[in-house]
């Protein structure tokens, strides 16, 4: 899995033609600075007015995200070379991170010939138009147990798409507003840090003037299209609302700035109860910067452990080229973020498509991309392929995964969002189908499943009530469950009754070991499980004796 960064992580995509492995897309003068405090930007700027005896016109452009004192800032390349500013900044004692600032890009591949119209085989592969049965998400099996829109607490599920456009008339759509904003007063109602943010944010103009276009209005629609409403297409999610962010000129500043927006909504809701701001579960980006690596990136890439702080887990689109991130690297998905999910594209025949990027440490999963059937401006439908389009059905399937948790569970993911936010992941990567072609080639070895990761939560939300491995039970006392890694087996400790059964089972509810202790006298009874041969992975514990039944407890087998 993928390394943490103690403050934040990266983010990386790349595209489909493999030029270079060096990037010449950053931006002439521009420089993105992680400072100490919002006080320092004078002082900052003060301070880099000359570079080795070079007078260098160094000035901010602009305040990128108050919360985590990050600006942007200009100098003048004529007089100093980008490499000698960018590492002067670096060692000034007032700096935590610094990079260029670099210009993204949409990830659509065009449409291949050799694709013909699926017809929504994404959600529902039945061997349609030369598909392969079952190459799909199981999406209506997962709509058997939910459609989502509300968490068991009553949380509006949020997802957060940041992209280049959005039509917000598109009947299909259903697009998160602000209540809590006064349009056009020019006054920060909430105090989330945005002025008239009424229908979401645009970066570039620093208002809501969110305008039309084809390629986040289709993302919109595999997220979150309204289901079972007689028109268009059906998303992941039926009920979901939507978070319109425009990314301006994708540049690394703007992603900050996209990203922050996010962050700073959900952040409120969990100051504010739920009263103020969003319920911010996931983010889309199905954008990104071929073959760059996180190393120049970090503030990019340092977003998704920001994001994940607050209980956001982000959707990652990799690269629309047949290349290994692990080696050539990706913006966003070489980003080494626990938070971050990466995601690579397969198609109606279950095969990884060949346009797409690979990397066993660097991408989690893969997920249907091409030719997705999904809303587009004006109230029309289309087909489009890439990475882009494979994405929001992971965005949409965390969302909907936090439709159907328990309410204790919720509970648990408000006090410990980011704790909670990795279990999600975790049991999404966890129930992934299977696939020979992603094999080695992912982190999971898998393609999204839909109804299995749903059904991973259910189960947990049925069955678990604590978090640790020890636990008080009316029936058995006390119970806990310790290793003995040299014997590589278990001890279970609990009051015994006569002929107790000891009951594994896994995260989809199905019954893994069973040991039947035999002690004929009540008192503290310990028990010795042997889990050589068990897979590693996630296991729930209960016991049984006749009709006495225990709480459970949850191992880890590593």
């Amino acid at each position: 899995m993928k390394k943490t960064y103690i403050l934040f992580t990266c983010f990386i995509l790349f595209t489909c033609n493999i030029i270079s492995a060096q990037q010449t897309n950053n931006i002439p003068g521009d420089i993105i600075v992680m400072l100490h405090s919002n006080n320092e930007v004078d002082e900052f700027v003060a301070s880099m007015q000359t570079v080795g005896g070079i007078k260098t016109s160094f000035k901010t452009t602009r305040i990128l995200s108050q919360s985590m004192h990050i600006a942007l800032f200009k100098f003048d390349i004529a007089t100093i070379n980008e490499n000698i500013m960018l590492n002067a900044v670096k060692r000034n004692p007032l700096v935590l991170l610094a990079q260029f600032n670099f210009t993204a890009k949409e990830r659509i591949a065009p449409n291949d010939p050799n694709y013909t119209n699926g017809n929504m085989w994404d959600m529902n592969n039945t061997g349609q138009n030369s598909g392969v049965n079952d190459a799909d998400i199981d999406a209506p099996e997962a709509w058997d147990i939910t459609t989502g829109g509300l968490t068991a607490q009553g949380d509006t599920i949020v997802v957060a798409v940041v992209d280049g456009g959005f039509d917000l008339t598109q009947q299909d759509l259903n697009f998160w507003k602000n209540r809590n904003e006064i349009p056009g007063n020019g006054i920060d109602d909430d105090g989330n840090g945005y002025i008239d943010d009424v229908k979401g944010w645009d970066v570039a103009t620093s208002t809501d003037n969110i305008i039309s276009a084809s390629h986040g209005t289709h993302v919109c629609g595999t997220v979150g299209a309204r289901g079972n409403n007689g028109i268009g297409v059906t998303g992941v999610n039926w009920n979901v609302r939507i978070m319109p962010i425009m990314y301006g000129s994708a540049q690394d500043a703007d992603v900050v700035v996209a990203y922050s927006y996010a962050m700073d909504n959900r952040r409120l809701y969990n100051q504010t109860n739920g009263q103020k701001g969003a319920f911010v579960v996931s983010t889309n980006s199905s954008f990104g910067i071929d073959l760059a690596q996180a190393s120049t990136h970090p503030l990019w890439c340092a977003m998704y452990d920001s994001l994940g702080s607050v209980g956001i887990l982000s959707a990652c689109a990799t690269a629309n080229a047949n290349y290994n991130v692990d080696t050539q690297g990706d913006i966003p998905t070489a980003c080494a973020s626990n938070w971050m999910i990466s995601v690579t594209n397969t198609t109606r025949t279950d095969a990884k498509n060949s346009s797409c990027g690979y990397g066993l440490t660097t991408i989690d999963l893969g997920a249907p991309g091409t030719t997705i059937t999904s809303s587009l401006p004006g109230n029309t439908y289309g087909t489009m392929s890439g990475t882009s389009m494979a994405t929001p059905h992971v965005a949409g399937c965390v969302a909907l995964m936090y439709s159907v948790q328990c309410s204790q569970f919720i509970a648990n993911y408000k006090t410990n969002p980011g704790a909670v936010a990795l279990m999600v992941k975790d049991s999404l990567l966890n129930a992934t189908d299977p696939n020979l072609d992603l094999n080695n080639i992912t982190v999971s070895g898998g393609r999204l499943n839909l109804f299995k990761s749903v059904k991973s939560i259910q189960n947990y939300c049925a069955t678990v009530d604590v978090s640790d491995i020890e636990t008080k039970d009316s029936n058995f006392g006390i119970m806990n469950i310790y290793p003995n890694p040299t014997e590589n087996s278990l001890t279970v400790v609990y009051n015994s009754y006569q002929n107790v059964e000891i009951i594994f089972t896994d995260l989809l509810g199905q019954q893994i070991k069973k040991i039947t202790d035999h002690a004929n006298t009540k008192g503290i009874q310990h028990s010795y499980i042997d889990v050589n041969g068990m897979a590693k992975g996630i296991y729930f514990v209960s016991l049984r004796s006749q009709d006495k039944i225990s709480n459970v407890m949850k191992v880890t087998i590593q």
